[in-house]
């Protein structure tokens, strides 16, 4: 009886927060007020954080790098489907844990972020699964296990970067640049692929725009996390950029208020890589045509940018 009483309640719990998804996403208003759309966004991001009332702890800390609401407005802007929409955030959301999740694998060796990793897969699998649409369920499926096998060697890469740093080499701006569209690329190999087989108004350069937005929001978590990937060793575009002209063994010595004021140092001269590679990114998502239904991305590429400017800057 106190079983069944838990289920209602869950239940209940999340028709509460559908109702809310749907009438937040409803009253979106995009292109009159920009501002007011970026704002509308946002809320909408937390009440998709909400969705999914059973999550675990190490799931609720991946799921914070991964909060961007586009995939689900881009459904339903295209096909007017709020269901649509959800299913397509949920596949998006499953697939990003996985992703970051091999991401802490890699980082740690710590063998737990792999048995969930795999825990993940057998989500995607199932709601794959029972998918109505028999052609998308095949069409999604196969696209899915060859785009996941496509990403893996990014791992690889980001190792080889990693013992580069530690190493003491140096970067150009060419190599940091390929290192961040490398790290990103999970948006146009992985994500993009679910909106491919959904979207009637879906087109490859859909797909690079998202890549490049996925930069964007990339950069910014490697502004906040200098500090701890300092600690471990991982590749930081800050950092990349920081050591020519501070070694990375002295960088690594630093307390948190100088480390932030080398790297701050470093980002002042208009030749730094990351200040040009936000305007590079920015630049060649303003040149790219996408359809109508779609155009909102741009918005929020913009939105980014400055975003990640001020981060900075400050």
């Amino acid at each position: 009886m106190v079983e069944i009483k838990s289920i209602n309640l869950r239940n209940k719990e999340e028709k509460s927060i559908i109702d809310k998804i749907f009438r937040v996403t409803k009253e979106l208003s995009f292109p009159d007020d920009r501002m007011h759309f970026i704002e509308q966004m946002i809320s909408l991001s937390k009440l998709l954080m909400k969705y999914d009332l059973n999550l675990s702890t190490t799931f609720k800390a991946v799921d914070e790098k991964a909060q961007d609401p586009t995939y689900y407005v881009a459904t339903y802007f295209d096909t007017k489907d709020l269901e649509q929409a959800l299913w397509v955030y949920r596949m998006i959301r499953l697939l990003a844990r996985y992703v970051l999740l091999y991401d802490k694998f890699f980082e740690t060796k710590n063998n737990r972020y792999h048995l969930l990793a795999r825990k993940v897969r057998r989500s995607i699998n199932k709601i794959l699964a029972n998918e109505i649409d028999k052609h998308h369920q095949d069409h999604l499926k196969y696209s899915i296990d060859f785009s996941l096998k496509q990403f893996w060697p990014f791992w690889k890469f980001e190792q080889i970067v990693k013992s580069r740093i530690i190493e003491g080499s140096t970067f150009s701006y060419n190599e940091i640049r390929n290192f961040s569209l490398s790290k990103s690329s999970d948006a146009s190999t992985i994500y993009a692929r679910v909106l491919d087989a959904k979207l009637p108004s879906f087109s490859e350069n859909v797909s690079l725009v998202l890549h490049y937005n996925q930069a964007l929001l990339d950069l910014m978590d490697d502004w906040q996390d200098i500090e701890e990937d300092i600690r471990g060793d991982m590749p930081n575009v800050f950092v990349m950029a920081a050591i020519e002209n501070v070694p990375y063994g002295i960088i690594k010595k630093y307390d948190t208020t100088k480390l932030r004021n080398s790297i701050m140092n470093s980002l002042e001269t208009s030749k730094s890589p990351i200040i040009r590679l936000v305007d590079e990114y920015q630049a060649s998502i303003r040149n790219i045509s996408i359809p109508s239904n779609l155009v909102f991305i741009k918005l929020v590429s913009d939105h980014h940018a400055e975003t990640l400017r001020q981060g900075i800057s400050t």
